[in-house]
């Protein structure tokens, strides 16, 4: 099977991110939709994040094979998954407020954001780790010797 849980992560990083980033700027230009943008970027994040996840517990088998240690992987997933945790709670939060059931409090959604942005980066750092330092998904390529 192709490894596609490393095409798929990118996804939730750049929707997550760019969610927060919208939600950020969104009282500088109040009349610019950007709270808008935001929710439907956060929700587009969400998915993704979903199929990351699920795409990494697919190859994680893969990875064990190749001698990821299981330390590593084990924060990778357990970070991979907090993340997820985080945006789902803050998109049901954040539909809350759009549906009138809670008031709309900018400080808790932009902290929750942040928050699960710094997750997501760890998450994205060790996940790295696993590709750079301990060759995990890098097939190795023989190049002829020459005398």
């Amino acid at each position: 099977m192709h490894p596609i849980h490393p095409i798929v992560v990118h996804f939730p990083i750049a929707l997550l991110c760019a969610s927060v980033a919208f939600d950020a700027l969104a009282p500088r230009w109040p009349m610019g939709g950007l709270r808008e943008t935001s929710l439907y970027t956060l929700l587009a994040g969400v998915m993704s994040a979903a199929l990351a996840v699920v795409t990494g517990g697919m190859e994680e088998d893969l990875a064990k094979r190749a001698g990821a240690p299981e330390a590593v992987l084990e924060l990778h997933e357990s970070l991979g998954t907090v993340t997820l945790v985080i945006f789902v709670a803050l998109l049901g939060l954040r539909l809350a407020m759009q549906w009138g059931w809670l008031k709309d409090i900018r400080s808790l959604t932009l902290g929750l954001g942040a928050i699960g942005i710094v997750i997501l980066a760890l998450t994205g750092y060790w996940g790295g780790d696993l590709v750079y330092t301990y060759g995990i998904g890098v097939k190795a390529v023989m190049f002829p010797v020459t005398p």
